[in-house]
């Protein structure tokens, strides 16, 4: 069964109050081309260099994620830990990304005065929101060409114990690599129905950067 022709934007408000998502040029040409029947009509595209953690304009970026395969921890049935690897995921071309990051910082009021010394001891992770819709892709890169799929594959990437290894597939610029994002940890992963949508479904997933450290034993 094909899926009906429908307006990304308008979803995407529906779904998670996205209104006006922004797309580099090459995410949207890749997008037409990979998924015809829909309709990215309201969609701004920017170049490169006009994309910080949000575009210019202040609105969430379009753009497709790949999370890496390779070996990866999980907990098995009897609580061990186990290798796996879950191979390649490239997540709906749908997926939007918003970045934020806090810092730590200690306040100490000062007497008679209306105001504080900081102190900053660091900075937090960045905290990393996809969002996107599922769908049946027939030209998904990995085999995943049913909604099933993905969110099969989905929920395996989130069972792992591990951080991920990430990257993009825009020709012109890893956004990730921008902020030296390599790695995540999925903290959540949710699923919303679309109503009248039955081959349709939202996908939300709550992450943090996660930097390697090595130790070095002596």
């Amino acid at each position: 069964m094909e899926n009906p022709r429908f307006g990304l934007p308008g979803m995407l408000s529906l779904l998670y109050g996205i209104a006006n998502p922004v797309a580099f040029p090459g995410v949207m040409g890749q997008a037409k081309r990979e998924q015809p029947e829909v309709s990215f009509a309201g969609i701004t595209v920017v170049e490169d260099n006009e994309a910080r953690a949000v575009s210019h304009l202040g609105t969430p970026i379009l753009y497709p994620v790949t999370l890496r395969g390779g070996s990866y921890r999980r907990f098995a049935r009897d609580g061990s830990i186990e290798q796996v690897n879950p191979g390649d995921l490239r997540l709906p071309l749908s997926t939007v990304v918003e970045m934020s990051r806090g810092k730590t910082i200690t306040r100490t009021p000062v007497v008679a005065s209306g105001a504080s010394v900081k102190e900053v001891y660091a900075l937090e992770d960045w905290q990393i929101r996809l969002s996107g819709i599922l769908m049946d892709e027939p030209k998904q890169p990995q085999g995943l060409t049913t909604l099933e799929a993905m969110q099969d594959k989905l929920l395996e990437f989130a069972s792992l114990a591990d951080s991920i290894a990430l990257g993009g597939d825009h020709l012109g610029g890893d956004l990730f690599q921008q902020r030296a994002i390599d790695r995540l940890s999925i903290l959540s992963l949710s699923f919303n129905q679309i109503p009248g949508k039955p081959r349709m479904h939202g996908f939300q997933m709550t992450c943090e950067s996660d930097d390697a450290l090595e130790l070095i034993l002596q």
